[in-house]
């Protein structure tokens, strides 16, 4: 219930998809050594996909019904906001320490693993996951306020 935002109907369905998982894999479930756990871990994931699911179809309700907008060459609200946010980004990523800013973006810009991070660098990879840890503590920090606009 908590998950779902105490929506009785929805918990109800998940929780019977759970034991209904279980009764199909119950030959495997002897090697489970904490079933309260495993339970717990079960239901939470199989929430997070009903949220996941019924936020898709619920958007697509409610956007189904909207004018649709044809943009033409004026530049669009989105577009702002996703330049400005880039701007912010790229700010921020000023604010990181050289090294600090080079293991970051070998990482992400660039999709290296950090054994590889670490074998251009010289470094060992624990100090790579230190400094990208420090990036994102860093990153963080300095666009907390945009995350919402990020993801919606």
């Amino acid at each position: 219930m908590f998950y779902l935002n105490n929506n009785f109907e929805s918990a109800q369905e998940v929780v019977s998809d759970v034991f209904v998982a279980l009764w199909q894999g119950r030959k495997v479930l002897h090697q489970v050594n904490n079933p309260d756990a495993y339970i717990f871990i079960a239901l939470k994931h199989a929430a997070a996909r009903y949220v996941e699911v019924h936020y898709k179809k619920n958007r697509e309700l409610l956007t189904e019904n909207l004018p649709d907008i044809h943009a033409s060459d004026s530049i669009s609200d989105s577009d702002i906001v996703n330049q400005e946010l880039k701007e912010k980004y790229k700010a921020a990523l000023k604010e990181l320490p050289p090294r600090c800013a080079e293991v970051f973006r070998l990482v992400r810009e660039e999709g290296k693993k950090y054994s590889e991070v670490a074998d251009i660098l010289g470094i060992s990879i624990k100090t790579v996951d230190n400094q990208m840890s420090k990036a994102t503590k860093i990153l963080y920090e300095e666009l907390k306020e945009n995350l919402f606009s990020i993801f919606f």
